[in-house]
């Protein structure tokens, strides 16, 4: 009987023992299986977070590196334009960075990633006056096209030089640039350009022109005075006062709100009306800085006005006038400053239209931008700063004649005491 028991025993757990292995196995696996899909999307995880946690970090940064560029070309103040290496450009944002290059052969000058914010660019080169303190504001991804010109310094041998050069004046350069207005200007072609001289010694004689097919126009060799230029196509026209100074350039930008420069169509301007006119004019220093001027005398006449109209420059450098439809003459005068005057144009064939003149190929010396009734205007002023042997011209030469001839007369008298003297000697 026990032998039985102990033969269905063993055959019971021959049967049971494997299915029980079966079921072991497969909790087992399931259980490892569980484990292995827990570690998977742990590890999922984990990479998703750091990609995350990566992704914005390097987000952080190119926001961080990411600025603006700022580059263009150092040229000389003369007619010729001629570029100049080696000037040390450095922008300065006042808070302590500076950032600091060098122009090339070609008067070309470039720096990449600029962290964007408001800056102030100086140049120095030995030999040359110093610019300081060109403003630009650099935005994030922008590229910022800066021209920058430099005026040969004058030193002591050169200044004894200009005493006995010849007195003749060298001629200087006027050149316009007509064009439509933005956001995609075109040349204008056959622009008519008159030309009368102004200032001091004018001749009178009129000078004519117009512009060429990539709307320029250029006329050299000018006494060096005040001119009045006119500017006018299909109806159009501005008028401009420029003044040309001995060796340099002197340039203008004309716009006109014509839809193609290059069509010869007559475009005609909009009727006159009776529509009055805000003139807001703004004064300011034509330095880099461009500081406004206050307390700037501005008088104003006009063929239409019965008298003048006077007003000063505020704090801001800002002055407003309300006027009819016309064409005036603006006369600025403050002690200590260039006396300048301007001859805005507020009728219907002005509207829509804007001027710039340049000083120097960078200095702004008037600007004037029409829009619907308002006439905005700047001026820019220079101080009166001569050099020494511009002020003391003739004292110099004076002086320096009469030490000559001193010099010389002591030199014979010198000479007429020793031969006396040896003659006594002898004697």
């Amino acid at each position: 009987m026990e032998t039985m028991v102990s033969v269905l025993r063993k055959k019971v757990c021959l049967s049971v023992i494997p299915q029980l292995r079966t079921a072991v196995f497969l909790n087992l696996c399931t259980e490892c299986g569980k484990s292995r899909m827990a570690r998977f999307g742990l590890t999922f995880v984990l990479i998703v977070y750091v990609l995350l946690v990566s992704g914005t970090a390097i987000a952080q940064k190119q926001n961080i590196t990411k600025g603006g560029m700022i580059h263009g070309y150092i040229m000389d103040t003369t007619p010729a334009q001629l570029p100049i290496a080696d000037v040390r450009v450095q922008i300065d944002n006042g808070k302590g960075h500076i950032f600091q290059t060098t122009s090339a052969e070609t008067g070309e000058f470039a720096y990449r990633d600029i962290p964007a914010d408001d800056y102030l660019i100086n140049i120095h080169k030995s030999g040359y006056q110093s610019r300081i303190g060109k403003p630009v504001s650099v935005t994030s991804g922008g590229v910022h096209y800066v021209p920058l010109t430099m005026n040969k310094k004058e030193n002591i041998f050169t200044g004894f030089q200009n005493l006995f050069r010849s007195k003749k004046p060298q001629g200087g350069t006027l050149q316009l640039q007509v064009t439509t207005q933005s956001p995609q200007p075109a040349p204008i072609k056959n622009a008519e350009v008159k030309i009368w001289q102004i200032g001091k010694g004018s001749n009178k004689t009129e000078i004519t022109g117009i512009s060429d097919a990539n709307g320029q126009y250029r006329r050299d060799n000018l006494p060096p005075s005040i001119y009045l230029v006119t500017v006018g196509k299909s109806g159009y026209h501005t008028t401009i006062a420029m003044t040309v100074q001995e060796n340099q350039m002197t340039t203008a930008s004309v716009k006109f709100s014509f839809a193609d420069g290059t069509s010869d169509t007559d475009i005609l301007p909009s009727q006159k009306t009776d529509t009055k006119w805000i003139i807001r004019g703004k004064i300011f220093d034509a330095n880099f800085q461009q500081t406004p001027v206050s307390g700037i005398k501005v008088k104003i006449r006009g063929i239409d006005l019965e008298q003048s109209m006077d007003s000063l420059s505020d704090a801001d450098g800002e002055y407003e006038f309300v006027l009819p439809s016309g064409h005036y003459i603006i006369f600025l005068y403050k002690e200590g400053y260039t006396g300048t005057m301007s001859f805005p144009e507020v009728t219907a064939e002005s509207s829509e239209s804007s001027t710039t003149v340049l000083k120097e190929g960078m200095f702004v010396v008037y600007e004037a931008v029409a829009k619907g009734n308002v006439l905005a205007l700047k001026h820019g002023m220079s101080k009166e700063q001569r050099s020494f042997f511009e002020r003391y011209d003739k004292d110099i030469q004076v002086v320096l004649f009469a030490i000559i001839i001193g010099g010389i007369s002591s030199l014979f008298f010198l000479r007429f005491l020793n031969k006396r003297h040896e003659k006594h000697s002898q004697e």
